[in-house]
C-alpha cells in the first residue's frame, strides 16, 4: 500500500533536557533480571499543545518521567529518568482541515510523533547504562488526552 503523506509536517524535534540515573540495586541478586523492575516502572507523561501566530507554527512539549520521583527512597532500582522533549509542526499549505481537524491531529498524530522521538531518546542513552536499553511501554493516547482534559477542566 502506498502511504499518503499527511498534512501535518514535523518541522524540528530537540530535546531541550535530559537526567537519566542508574541506581544500583543494593540487594544485588546474584542474577538480576532488568525486565522484572522495568515492568514496575510507572510512565508520567505531560505535554502542552502552543500555537505561534507570527509563524503560523505549533509547538509540542512532552515531559516523561520514568521511575523518577520526588523522594529519591521511592525510586526502584535501576533507571530514573526525566526528558523533556519540543517538536514544532506545521500544516500543508494546500491543507483543508478546518481548525478542530487541525488540533485533532496534533493532539493524536503529533503527540505521538513526540513520543515515539523521547522513547528512541531513551533507549539510545541507556543502551551503555548496566541494564542495557530501556523503552517504556506503548502510551494510550486517547487515555493520556482524556486525562489532560479532565486535569485541565479541574484546574
Amino acid at each position: 500500500m502506498i502511504a499518503k503523506k499527511s498534512d501535518l509536517i514535523l518541522t524540528k524535534f530537540s530535546v531541550i533536557n535530559s537526567h537519566i540515573t542508574f541506581i544500583p540495586d543494593l540487594n544485588d541478586a546474584e542474577e538480576i533480571i532488568p525486565a522484572n523492575y522495568f515492568d514496575q516502572y510507572l510512565v508520567d507523561l505531560d505535554f502542552n499543545v502552543e500555537y505561534n501566530d507570527e509563524h503560523d507554527m505549533f509547538r509540542i512539549v512532552v515531559s516523561v518521567r520514568i521511575n523518577d520521583h520526588n523522594s529519591k527512597d521511592e525510586n526502584i532500582p535501576g533507571y530514573s529518568i526525566h526528558v523533556v522533549g519540543i517538536a514544532f509542526f506545521k500544516f500543508d499549505e494546500k491543507t483543508e482541515l478546518n481548525n478542530e481537524q487541525k488540533l485533532q491531529l496534533l493532539s493524536t498524530s503529533g503527540l505521538s510523533i513526540c513520543i515515539t522521538n523521547l522513547r528512541a531518546f531513551i533507549a539510545n542513552h541507556t543502551t551503555s547504562f548496566p541494564w542495557g536499553p530501556y523503552s517504556f511501554y506503548a502510551i494510550d493516547v486517547q487515555d493520556l488526552l482524556a486525562s489532560k482534559q479532565n486535569q485541565t477542566i479541574t484546574e
